[in-house]
């Protein structure tokens, strides 16, 4: 029962005493009528869904008669409670048919329905703002049940509230308004990755390969972060302990004879294609005498774990990519590689309060900065502050012609992304291009350096990253592109 029935249940009620007291009766009764019309009105003009307008108004008349015929029940005046009570009866009965309808319409005509993401504050209950939601929502939960407010109190507040697209303008609205119980309200938006660019095997890419992987002579990329020679000091190094690299994506094959050996946990396929591809870029093992080539020497630097943020169809919500976020960080990963993004004019505020918590918790977050050959300053996850944004250079060592540029970014690093050879779904490999293809190269490498100092900060990493990168001509648009060698050589160096 909200203000406007107990309003409703007065007004009857004053016209109930009018008309069984003589002195001043017709005062009452014409205070009552007011205060029922006012009621009425105020109604009417706060809007909502006509049906659930109708269910309101019948309901509040139908207590309110009946208030009213009790009232005239007691003071033995039954001749007149006699309308009053058939009224009330016939109000709320109309009141129960509407309601009926409205389930049975929404039954045999469903609409498309819209998840939005509603952020209650710190001190706020849900319970607080479920009568808007009985108004509008067909249902509604909490978006990540497994953060408990002392762990962020912001993502342990968002609810992911479900509506039907003809009233989601009309409820985030009303929400919006609620300033005392609401401290954000957005849509649950998608993501959805650009069409994979085919690339090609590079016959004779390299003379230089070190270990024994059959594909690593077709992969030029390892030429260019001079991966070979890392490989040969990453030979004779014995980790600390295993880094965990964890892609964010469509989910990775696991039994795939490249990565079954460093796979630990998460989605264990992948229908898609793409995270398996990122997934040996980042972490293959290498020197197998299987597939290709990364970091990964002999298996010994990085475990690779496996969350989709993205579906078989290469599409995540802001809820879906964020719940992958909290997923991996709550998995003890040491880095998060994201081949994936959107350009949005307001920036999604759930998808950068997960990243935050990942962030706050020592995780090392990268993300690919798009395809589309323009500046990725409102692309994210790759332009939220503390983030690596990756760009992509080709064999000429210049800006591929379809990356983004991330030289307006906090962190920016460029990373070979042109006709990259790694695997794919079904045991077999496929080459391919993107900025997609270059982020998990940045995070591999950002997983050995932590498996040999564990404690290193994502601002050292990213530090020494920049410091000994190779600067290209385009280094201003896409960062310095990242050198295994010398990263890793400093850190043995130096011992950060």
């Amino acid at each position: 029962m909200d203000i406007l029935t107990l309003v409703m249940a007065i007004a009857l009620l004053l016209m109930a005493i009018g008309i069984t007291h003589k002195e001043n009766g017709s005062l009452v009764i014409l205070i009552g009528l007011t205060l029922s019309v006012g009621a009425v009105i105020v109604r009417l003009l706060l809007g909502g869904a006509l049906i659930q307008t109708g269910i309101d108004l019948f309901r509040d008349c139908g207590i309110s008669l009946l208030l009213a015929a009790a009232y005239m029940s007691i003071r033995k005046l039954g001749d007149r409670a006699y309308p009053f009570m058939i009224l009330g009866v016939i109000s709320l009965i109309l009141s129960g048919l509407l309601l009926g309808t409205r389930y049975v319409w929404k039954s045999i005509w469903p609409q498309n329905t819209q998840s939005v993401l509603v952020e209650l504050g710190p001190d706020d209950s849900i319970v607080e703002i479920e009568e808007i939601l009985d108004e509008y929502a067909d249902r509604w939960e909490r978006a990540f049940p497994k953060v408990t407010l002392s762990e962020d109190i912001d993502l342990a507040q968002v609810y992911l509230v479900y509506v039907s697209e003809r009233y989601v303008s009309e409820m985030m609205n009303v929400l919006r308004a609620d300033l005392e119980n609401i401290d954000h309200v957005e849509l649950n938006l998608d993501i959805v990755l650009s069409p994979p660019i085919p690339g090609q095997l590079v016959e004779g890419a390299s003379d230089n390969a070190f270990g024994n992987d059959p594909y690593a002579s077709q992969q030029w990329a390892l030429d260019a972060v001079q991966a070979h020679q890392a490989h040969s000091t990453l030979k004779d190094v014995r980790p600390v302990r295993k880094a965990r690299v964890a892609i964010l994506d469509t989910g990775v094959e696991a039994d795939h004879e490249d990565l079954q050996a460093a796979y630990v946990t998460g989605v264990q396929d992948d229908t898609h294609g793409h995270g398996t591809h990122c997934a040996g870029l980042a972490g293959a093992v290498t020197n197998n005498g299987l597939g290709i080539a990364s970091l990964n020497w002999e298996g010994r630097f990085i475990e690779i774990l496996g969350f989709r943020a993205l579906s078989a169809t290469g599409q995540g919500s802001m809820e879906q990519i964020s719940q992958a976020v909290i997923d991996a960080t709550k998995a003890e990963a040491d880095v998060i590689s994201m081949s994936l993004g959107s350009k949005f004019s307001e920036a999604p505020r759930v998808l950068i309060n997960a990243v935050e918590y990942a962030l706050e918790r020592g995780v090392i977050v990268t993300a690919s900065a798009g395809n589309s050959n323009e500046d990725a300053i409102s692309h994210f996850p790759s332009n939220i502050d503390g983030v690596i944004a990756v760009a992509a250079v080709d064999q000429n060592l210049v800006k591929a012609e379809f990356s983004n540029t991330v030289g307006s970014l906090s962190r920016p690093l460029a990373a070979p992304g042109v006709d990259l050879h790694s695997s794919y779904p079904g045991g077999s490999y496929r080459s391919m291009s993107g900025t997609s293809m270059a982020t998990p190269v940045v995070a591999g490498l950002i997983g050995v350096m932590r498996s040999m100092n564990p404690y290193l900060t994502a601002e050292q990493v990213y530090k020494i990253l920049h410091e000994t990168g190779t600067e290209i001509a385009d280094t201003p648009q896409v960062g310095h592109v990242v050198n295994a060698r010398s990263a890793l050589e400093h850190i043995l160096g130096r011992g950060i």
